[in-house]
């Protein structure tokens, strides 16, 4: 939880120093946004890796296979980073990029979430067939 409290203090510090540096210096706001994200973001990851190590253990108890959980893993670091970077172009005024960005990242999501697609659709026709 203190943490956390961490992370919204570096926003909200992150935030007036982007409205004070952008009426003297427009462009270097968004230099202030785009380091703040990957400062939030490197942290966020910090808090979420005892989460992420007892997903994996949990799901290993589970007899769970691992690779879904990777892929599940991939898929989540896939939407935190697009978030990251569409939210960055979005601040540097540039939505048509982020847009391109959300649709790059809801691609790579498909893309790396085709092999529990593929198991799926085996499971179901063993269970038929």
């Amino acid at each position: 939880a203190m943490n956390f409290v961490y992370l919204c203090g570096i926003g909200i510090v992150a935030a007036a120093l982007c409205v004070i540096i952008r009426r003297i210096f427009p462009e270097g706001a968004f230099w202030v946004s785009a380091a703040a994200g990957v400062v939030i973001l490197g942290a966020a990851v910090s808090l979420l890796a005892p989460s992420v190590s007892a997903f994996t253990e949990l799901s290993e108890a589970a007899g769970i296979d691992g690779e879904f959980v990777k892929i599940l893993l991939k898929a989540l670091a896939v939407c935190y980073l697009t978030t990251l970077c569409a939210g960055c172009a979005r601040d540097a005024g540039e939505s048509a990029i982020a847009a391109k960005l959300e649709l790059g990242g809801r691609a790579a999501v498909a893309a790396i979430s085709l092999p529990v697609f593929t198991r799926l659709a085996e499971l179901i026709t063993s269970l038929i067939g």
